[in-house]
């Protein structure tokens, strides 16, 4: 456990799979799981704000951490978001319960702390309340309050070394660099949410991407990040995905996502509890065809092309 370190790279956030009545079609997160190790990412975040974890009651949220954690993902690292509960202690044996269900990292949504205040106080609490052997994780989850981290709480937080990663969702260049400075020499390693921002934050020692692209393109995901490939390489990556993700949102985010993976092979269906979903239903899966058809979305950027 001293040694661990997150590994770097393109994270998708686990989509939450839904059958027509509504209900979690767990086998479809298998599906997805199995695309997601077959194709070479990291590791995923279940139970994110893409996850649609905000439309899930408790027995679901554990039902799905546990299908997770049961199912065989070789490598792939799995960050589960598990501080559901009214207090601090509540959260605490939430957390301790998701990763020994066999998830890599329990990740701490800063929005579901019991308080706007202090954030950094709570999760060193947090951190002695779990239980040494227990890996944590943060994400600054945007709903259903967006609460960030300063860099000094950042700093205080890593030096604790008690935290391996976090999702940050500042979506300025900035402050993230300084998050990310604060957070050097520590084992806490910062991912970039934020698509627009990522190359500078690559730049600026982000670890990896941990977004909405990853989902249904990880092989660009990855090239953005690849600070070994040259710099055009990257850029027409990122150029891609940023075309990618304003035809995937305004067709109607997540049920548009799980149409572009059954479209990959993943056996999922499109339902969806989110509201933003309802635009997929109503305009159909058309125009998310045709640009798909059109584009080269999941193509890796070769070598030939910048020449």
């Amino acid at each position: 456990m001293p040694d661990y370190q997150a590994p770097d790279g393109a994270y998708p956030i686990l989509l939450t799979a839904f059958d027509e009545n509504d209900a979690l079609d767990l086998p479809a997160i298998s599906s997805l799981l199995d695309f997601y190790k077959d194709v070479g990412v990291p590791g995923v975040l279940a139970l994110g704000q893409a996850s649609e974890v905000l439309y899930l009651d408790d027995d679901e949220r554990l039902t799905v951490a546990q299908h997770v954690a049961d199912h065989p993902t070789g490598d792939l690292t799995i960050a589960t978001v598990g501080n559901f509960g009214a207090t601090l202690s509540e959260q605490a044996a939430c957390l301790r319960r998701i990763y020994d269900m066999g998830s890599d990292l329990a990740v701490v949504a800063l929005s579901l702390l019991p308080s706007a205040q202090n954030l950094d106080e709570q999760l060193l609490a947090i951190a002695s309340l779990v239980g040494a052997h227990v890996r944590l994780g943060i994400y600054e989850l945007p709903q259903p309050e967006h609460r960030l981290l300063t860099p000094a709480e950042v700093g205080r937080v890593a030096a604790s070394g008690r935290y391996y990663f976090m999702k940050d969702t500042c979506r300025e260049i900035a402050p993230f660099s300084a998050k990310v400075r604060a957070a050097a020499g520590s084992k806490l390693k910062l991912f970039q949410a934020n698509l627009k921002v990522l190359p500078p934050s690559m730049e600026a020692g982000s670890r990896g991407f941990c977004g909405w692209l990853p989902m249904v393109s990880p092989e660009l995901s990855a090239q953005v990040c690849d600070l070994s490939l040259p710099g055009e390489i990257r850029k027409e990556a990122h150029q891609r995905l940023v075309a990618f993700n304003e035809v995937m949102v305004a067709q109607g985010f997540p049920a548009s996502a799980k149409h572009i993976l059954a479209g990959r092979g993943v056996a999922i269906q499109a339902w969806s509890r989110a509201e933003s979903a309802r635009r997929f239903c109503e305009s159909g899966a058309a125009a998310l065809d045709q640009y798909i058809a059109e584009n080269e979305p999941f193509t890796a950027v070769a070598m030939a092309e910048t020449r």
